[in-house]
């Protein structure tokens, strides 16, 4: 919320030139590594990263990080029943 209030407060700031458009990206990739350590989640995570590199050439910004964070929850999901 704070963010969508500077945005009205603010609308000529640049969320890319601030480099606000990594954070995500970055987040999603600290996330990763975290899960990478655990050897039970270790292949959903992977699976995950390899879905979201594909999809980078192809889908627009944002997409392959959402599409692979869902992929990685569904499969995390599944492993734990």
């Amino acid at each position: 919320m704070a963010g969508t209030a500077l945005g009205v407060v603010l609308p000529s700031l640049d969320a890319a030139a601030l480099g606000l458009d990594a954070v995500f990206p970055a987040f999603f990739c600290a996330i990763l590594i975290g899960e990478l350590r655990d050897r039970r989640s270790a292949g959903v995570a992977t699976a995950g990263a390899v879905l979201a590199l594909v999809l980078v050439p192809v889908a627009p910004p944002g997409v392959p990080v959402l599409v692979a964070a869902s992929a990685a929850l569904v499969g995390l999901r599944r492993r734990q029943s």
